[in-house]
């Protein structure tokens, strides 16, 4: 099997190169040091896909039984392992031709989207006169696999050792082969690593549509097999659906100069509105304190928002939010299966304009896929756990305790404002994710809470202020727009947060030591994380067009329309000002007052017709949904010229 593996491992790197070559033009500005560390990367998804085409010849070829060692059992299995590598290697080449129309390696949708066509033979035929060189270099991979496949029994064996011997020995073997067959799968063999996924190729390059290189086709069709393709609802005619809503944003650049002021994002890990005094000083007769003492006093001289959102669930749902305008829509967009499509994240767009971009993160640097991510939207460093000087700051489970992580963030940011400014930061604190640790000197120091979160909340707002004690008087401090945003909500312990609005309510706010902003809490405009980029584009003068679904919250133009739109599991929610409706299974579930009905009990849909907007929030919702849909499926996510 090793000899077998090797071969194929070396007919997928051709494949990969010939991948390459023939849509060079798609990858032209790569260099010769790109191309040859994606390569490398490669060699992961390679042994996953073999491993998982091969999983049936694996379990044959060691399993604890005397009738492998004879001829014909191993001409069995010979037979069944060409079929499926030729299979694999088909589909390879034929990603080779369909990939300049796609623009993404093909994954398990292929069957949907080809599955009601009556004319695949002159689909086919056209394709292999088109691209005979591919189809030929194909069939050569092909007979030469056959020729070369390396087979163990050459004649029946009949001398075994004794059965208790035998048994137990192949037995072990046996285990230790699916053990490393597993591995192989996932891509490694850490228990905390999260197993290989499309995005998982982004560590390899610095341009999402590069992946398609480091990946390859049985991969990618084989991990989306078992996940659904988002369905087109047809709620519109698509020459009608941008001037209802588009995502296409500065589509007439504002004029004049950018402002090129620095940004640092704080991506604060499960903070919950409801843990925060600032937003809940109406609650307990006024008696609520909160467990956010210095954040509490920074919103007091910031500009927040009274409702503000997350848009998603989970932590990898919140930088597509947040740096490409993409919301959660049923599933992580991390975890779908178009996750390689091409993006306009924030990151890049300030680095085209000379920003410095960095992504600060206190755990194991393939947390989540983080790493993968940050490089797709134009990160151009990532600091995580192997970059950290103390390792002793552990956590134990997690990731580097928040206070020694953002001291050291701090003096990051001080060196490299030093070689080059503006810069553009983020940094994802960590302390109150499960299992909520502090460290053991500050144990005594946080003791309030009714829950573990509660104690943990408490030592990351210590470590925040912590982390401004030490920049506050630093020279690029004045000249810097601090965002703070929660990955998602934490665990909730008041009832009346237990809802579908509470489960998504996050602080988002905006602080400029320097009077950028005034400081004001707004209670009309809603707040959501798509917002973050066009708002901070907004207040650096951006000229480019870009691509959101989210809104500039500061634009007074009389076409602004104030929206929050997100989702849980297929559940979507349309804020319009002082209105939430709820869309299940593309019908209208409810209709609520939520500024006046907080907990959501009362649903209004019985009263529809009272409420002379909702036919314009179902109209925008359902437009927002088939963008979503047609953009996603269409590889269309940018403002940029389609290539």
């Amino acid at each position: 099997m090793a000899v077998n593996f090797l071969i194929m491992m070396v007919a997928y790197m051709l494949m990969r190169w010939l991948f390459y070559y023939m849509n060079i033009n798609t990858f032209r500005d790569l260099t010769f040091d790109e191309v040859m560390t994606i390569s490398l990367g490669g060699l992961r998804f390679d042994l996953s896909a073999l491993c998982y085409i091969n999983v049936l010849c694996i379990v044959l070829q060691f399993i604890p039984l005397k009738a492998r060692h004879s001829v014909k059992y191993q001409r069995i299995v010979r037979i069944i392992f060409l079929v499926v590598n030729g299979l694999g290697i088909a589909v390879n080449m034929a990603d080779i031709v369909y990939f300049e129309f796609g623009g993404r390696r093909t994954t398990a949708t292929i069957f949907s989207e080809f599955g009601g066509e009556s004319n695949l033979g002159t689909i086919a035929l056209n394709s292999i006169t088109g691209y005979w060189q591919v189809w030929l270099a194909g069939i050569a991979l092909i007979v030469a696999m056959v020729f070369l496949y390396y087979n163990p029994v050459k004649k029946n064996r009949d001398d075994f050792p004794r059965n208790k011997i035998y048994y137990t020995t192949h037995s072990l073997v046996f285990v230790l082969a699916l053990w490393v067959a597993i591995a192989g799968m996932r891509g490694g063999f850490g228990l905390k690593m999260h197993p290989l996924r499309q995005d998982s190729a982004d560590i390899y390059c610095t341009k999402p549509i590069n992946a398609a290189i480091v990946l390859n086709t049985p991969f990618t069709i084989i991990t989306t097999a078992h996940k659904h393709d988002y369905k087109d609802p047809h709620f519109f005619e698509t020459s009608e659906l941008d001037g209802i809503f588009n995502p296409i944003k500065n589509a007439t650049p504002p004029g004049g100069e950018m402002r090129k002021l620095n940004v640092v994002v704080f991506l604060m890990e499960s903070f919950s509105m409801e843990y925060m005094g600032f937003y809940n000083k109406d609650k307990d007769g006024g008696a609520f304190r909160g467990y956010t003492p210095f954040l509490d006093s920074l919103l007091s001289v910031s500009y927040s928002f009274r409702y503000s959102f997350a848009n998603g669930i989970r932590s990898v749902d919140c930088m597509p939010a947040s740096f490409a305008g993409i919301p959660r829509y049923i599933d992580p967009y991390c975890y779908f299966i178009y996750s390689n499509n091409k993006l306009q994240g924030l990151p890049q767009m300030l680095r085209d304009e000379g920003y410095t971009t960095a992504f600060f993160h206190g755990a194991p640097n393939n947390t989540l896929g983080f790493r993968g991510f940050t490089n797709a939207i134009g990160f151009e460093s990532y600091y995580g756990m192997d970059e950290y000087p103390g390792k002793d700051d552990f956590d134990g489970t997690w990731a580097i305790f928040d206070e020694p992580y953002l001291q050291y963030f701090a003096s990051m940011t001080s060196s490299i404002a030093k070689e080059d400014e503006p810069f553009f930061l983020t940094v994802f604190t960590a302390s109150s994710h499960e299992p909520f640790a502090i460290p053991e000197q500050h144990k005594s120091k946080f003791t309030r809470g009714e829950i573990p979160m509660h104690r943990s909340i408490s030592y990351a707002d210590y470590s925040i202020k912590r982390y401004f004690d030490k920049v506050k008087n630093e020279p690029w401090f004045n000249n810097t727009i601090f965002v703070f945003t929660a990955d998602h909500c934490g665990v909730s312990h008041r009832e009346d947060y237990n809802n579908e609005m509470g489960r998504f309510l996050i602080p988002i706010f905006f602080y400029t030591p320097g009077g950028q902003l005034p400081a004001r809490c707004d209670s009309t405009r809603l707040m959501q994380q798509t917002d973050i980029t066009p708002s901070l584009l907004a207040l650096l003068n951006y000229q480019r067009p870009f691509f959101s679904f989210g809104k500039n919250v500061f634009d007074n133009s009389p076409e602004f329309v104030n929206y929050v739109f997100n989702d849980r599991n297929g559940s979507s929610m349309y804020y319009l000002d002082d209105l939430m409706i709820e869309y299940r299974g593309n019908k209208l579930y409810g209709i609520f007052d939520y500024k006046n009905d907080f907990s959501l009990k009362h649903n209004l849909l019985a009263r529809k017709r009272q409420f002379k907007q909702v036919p314009f929030m179902e109209r925008q919702l359902r437009a927002i949904i088939e963008q979503y849909i047609t953009r996603m499926k269409g590889n269309n996510l940018t403002a940029l010229p389609q290539d």
